[in-house]
């Protein structure tokens, strides 16, 4: 009878664990995907890019999550990279504008 009880509550803490952990994690990507899409609208609206040129910037920035991610103490080098890769995308007139918004912009990383 007790190990019957005993199962029944180490069932239902396995459970929480799992709930809980699974939550936590949906709650991470969420966040990710909310930082990614803010910081392509920002750049959007600001350097006024083309669809595919924001396309671009959000898989560079999915990207840069995933690196950091994967390997944060190398965050700096990877902005450094994803920054880069941006700037390529840009014309001489939107490299005027994001020069005087990217200092701002990259903060949030």
């Amino acid at each position: 009878m007790n190990t019957l009880r005993l199962n029944k509550y180490f069932l239902i803490i396995v459970l929480l664990v799992f709930f809980g952990t699974t939550s936590f994690f949906a709650k991470t990507d969420i966040q990710d995907d909310k930082k990614i899409n803010e910081f392509a609208s920002i750049l959007k609206q600001k350097v006024l890019l083309s669809n595919d040129q924001e396309a671009n910037v959000v898989n560079i920035i999915t990207e840069l999550q995933n690196n950091i991610s994967s390997k944060p103490e190398n965050k700096s080098e990877f902005i450094k990279k994803a920054q880069t890769k941006v700037e390529t995308l840009l014309d001489n007139r939107q490299k005027m504008k994001y020069d005087i918004i990217k200092n701002d912009l990259w903060k949030k990383f």
